[in-house]
């Protein structure tokens, strides 16, 4: 347990990581400075991407090594091991049982439909069906559709909706009922054992809004669409939460840095 830790949980894409070379290295350098080699921090990137890619994203941005991978969009937790991260067997069984015996099969045949594009087999994952969909207010309603098909079908699914940075299109991720990052984060926030004020949560699109919204200090960087500002920062006051986010300034990792900054933890 490390009660006298702070406890840093990052989106990688469109957070840390520019989504073109256009933005340089968007401050990666300042913020591997701040925190890599810190005692007291503990480090984890919460993606959308798998292990593998994530690793990738990782070594080929000069990010610094985490304690903690959460990948998928939450659905899997790796601890580092010496050089290796290992699953979290604890967690292995929570997604499992979330899930309920929905067969992935029978999931993709309900979710047939001429606007939704399955994605290449090494982004989906165990625990994550992930499709393609057109971006902007198509992409938002298929997912209430999708939503809602698999509520009628199979009980309930959570069907999270976001946008690549760079293109434009429409991400669409199909996980175990009331998981997302918030599922990963609260987990990893008990079982580290890191007291509440000493965790910031640090993101910039709609797989990360859950997350944003569990009560736990939040940077918003500045490259957050201003509809996801919004909708934060309405359901932020709603909930009370509110003097626990921060809009950065500033753009991906400078922006992250920034609010860690204003949060006190480095």
């Amino acid at each position: 347990m490390y009660p006298d830790h702070h406890l840093l949980a990052s989106d990688l894409d469109g957070t840390l990581i520019p989504p073109s070379l256009r933005e340089g290295n968007g401050g990666i350098e300042a913020f591997a400075q701040a925190v890599d080699g810190r005692p007291d921090l503990l480090l984890a990137y919460v993606t959308g991407r798998h292990k593998a890619l994530a690793l990738r994203g990782i070594g080929g941005f000069g990010l610094p090594v985490p304690h903690v991978l959460v990948c998928d969009v939450g659905t899997s937790v790796f601890h580092r091991s010496d050089a290796e991260y290992e699953p979290d067997p604890a967690y292995q069984e929570l997604m499992a049982a979330r899930l309920g015996g929905a067969d992935r099969r029978e999931l993709q045949r309900r979710l047939a439909h001429p606007r939704l594009r399955l994605q290449e087999d090494e982004k989906q994952a165990q625990y994550k069906l992930s499709y393609y969909t057109p971006g902007g207010a198509e992409g938002e309603a298929l997912a209430r559709w999708a939503e809602a098909l698999l509520e009628d079908a199979v009980g309930g699914a959570n069907v999270v909706y976001s946008q690549d940075p760079e293109t434009g299109e429409g991400l669409l991720d199909v996980l175990p009922r009331g998981v997302a990052k918030d599922v990963a984060v609260r987990y990893l926030h008990d079982k580290l054992g890191v007291d509440e004020d000493r965790l910031v949560y640090a993101g910039d699109s709609g797989n990360d809004r859950a997350a944003m919204l569990t009560g736990f200090n939040v940077v918003v960087v500045a490259n957050a669409s201003s509809t996801l500002k919004e909708s934060i920062w309405e359901e932020a006051v709603n909930l009370g939460i509110d003097s626990r986010i921060y809009f950065a300034l500033a753009p991906y990792a400078h922006g992250v840095l920034e609010g860690c900054q204003h949060f006190g933890i480095v």
